[in-house]
């Protein structure tokens, strides 16, 4: 775990005045809100086709269940992660409605959908070592929920191939940004693991 997550407090904590502990909830609620609207029209590209925002909030979810310290700034950032890249959401936008530090976060995880696909993929194994703190824990965050969508929810077309190259290149992207929290780590290695074991079967079977 990074030294500079492992110290901060969690601003749920009961000893904290409620008044601190209102302002944590209706500022993580304001980034539940904002990514709702934005992405009213998104679904999974998965055959449930769930609702797209239940994708931010389980990112959100992973932080708090393995970093429960993480700052409001970051969880909030891991809710709002797809809102550029996806939605056209600006940084100034998101800086108006909440602060420069989740703004510089989300903008940070977000791709340039200007470029290719396979352009954009090699940028986010490039990036990795340079982002914040906060921006490496939404990305294993956002991984290990991708990853783990490989056993729930498949997208649709994806063949086996496919399936166990994105596990590789998402095992690239999260490298560098292991030190930022084990528990996210181990759990991304689990996921992994298990994705490897069903879908590398299915090939075998398929190939027989």
């Amino acid at each position: 775990m990074h030294e500079g997550l492992k110290q901060r407090k969690s601003h749920v904590n009961l000893d904290f005045p409620f008044t601190t502990v209102l302002r944590f909830m209706q500022l993580l609620l304001k980034s539940v809100d904002f990514a709702a609207r934005a992405h009213r029209d998104q679904r999974r590209k998965g055959a449930a086709q769930e609702p797209y925002i239940n994708h931010p909030i389980e990112v959100s979810r992973l932080i708090v269940e393995c970093e429960p310290g993480t700052e409001e700034d970051i969880l909030c950032a891991a809710v709002l992660h797809d809102v550029i890249e996806d939605c056209g959401a600006t940084r100034d936008e998101i800086a108006a409605c909440f602060n420069d530090i989740v703004a510089d976060i989300v903008l940070e995880v977000s791709d340039d959908k200007a470029l290719p696909r396979d352009e954009r993929k090699a940028k986010q194994i490039e990036t990795a070592p340079s982002l914040t703190n906060g921006a490496k824990l939404v990305r294993l965050a956002d991984k290990v929920a991708n990853v783990g969508a490989m056993l729930t929810d498949t997208p649709i077309g994806w063949d086996e191939k496919q399936i166990l190259a994105y596990v590789d290149w998402a095992e690239a992207v999260v490298a560098p940004c292991r030190v930022v929290s084990d528990g996210l780590s181990e759990r991304f290695d689990a996921i992994a693991r298990d994705v490897r074991i069903f879908h590398q079967s299915e090939l075998k079977e398929a190939g027989k």
